[in-house]
């Protein structure tokens, strides 16, 4: 920390030169010593940064296919552990019955209980776990990321297993981002190609597909003003209440797995 701070010989002389300190424009941007932005425009030639191979090849999972989104019951109905969405980040632990269909316990519209599923896409583990959701409320097929708290699982929200797995094999197409589905449609979608994490578009790029993602999930009934906050905030295990991993759901307050079924 000692080369940062101040204006000093032997300090990283990363500096920005105000006329109003109350609007906080920058005149002068200096990096390194080296005038960069000058009243707006950009002086100084910025080299491309080149991200290695290893990087763009992190998201490590299969085709998917409707079965990866399924849980599995013998009975007409069965009561389910349900992450219950109280805003884009605090979640709370709720019970709800729910269908079966071939075995197959289904999402409900009319409760807007959505599947969630995580999965492990760096160590190629094919550790995953399948739950439920409530509280989303757009009408859409899926919405999938792979940025999120602690370990950047592969996370896909769902009303249909068909849009779940179209939206998980985007993913794994263009190795990591942020996409929408519905009826087997790409609505929306961020490409993350640097660790599945960061974007190598421009900031331009990245702000107009964040603007459009937000508007799509706006449009369609999310009722969330920052929706990409969802899937970034579900491992995060800092927080109440239920969060799910890879590895289970969990039960953050009595620090313990917790199964599917109630």
């Amino acid at each position: 920390g000692k080369d940062l701070g101040g204006i000093s010989p032997g300090k990283l002389a990363d500096i920005l030169v105000f006329d109003d300190l109350a609007k906080m424009k920058p005149r002068k941007i200096f990096v390194g010593g080296n005038l960069v932005v000058s009243n707006g425009t950009i002086v100084s030639q910025i080299k491309k940064y080149t991200v290695p191979k290893w990087m763009t090849k992190t998201v490590k999972l299969h085709k998917f296919s409707e079965d990866d989104f399924t849980v599995k019951s013998r009975d007409n109905t069965t009561n389910v552990n349900v992450i219950n969405m109280k805003t884009e980040i605090i979640t709370e632990k709720i019970n709800e019955n729910l269908s079966v269909k071939d075995g197959n316990v289904v999402a409900s519209a009319d409760k807007d209980i959505w599947k969630v599923a995580a999965f492990d896409r760096t160590f190629g583990t094919r550790k995953h776990t399948v739950g439920f959701l409530k509280n989303f409320a757009a009408k859409i097929g899926a919405f999938a990321s792979t940025w999120n708290f602690h370990e950047n699982n592969m996370l896909v929200i769902g009303s249909n297993e068909k849009d779940m797995a179209k939206a998980a094999n985007n993913l794994v197409n263009t190795q990591g981002g942020i996409v929408v589905v519905s009826e087997g449609k790409i609505l929306a979608s961020i490409p993350l190609q640097m660790a599945g994490i960061v974007s190598t578009n421009s900031f331009e790029t990245v702000s107009e597909n964040f603007e459009n993602l937000n508007a799509v999930l706006a449009d369609t009934g999310c009722k969330f003003k920052k929706p990409h906050l969802i899937p970034l905030f579900l491992p995060f295990l800092a927080l109440p209440d239920i969060r799910i991993l890879s590895t289970g759901l969990v039960d953050v307050k009595n620090r313990s797995f917790l199964s599917v079924f109630a």
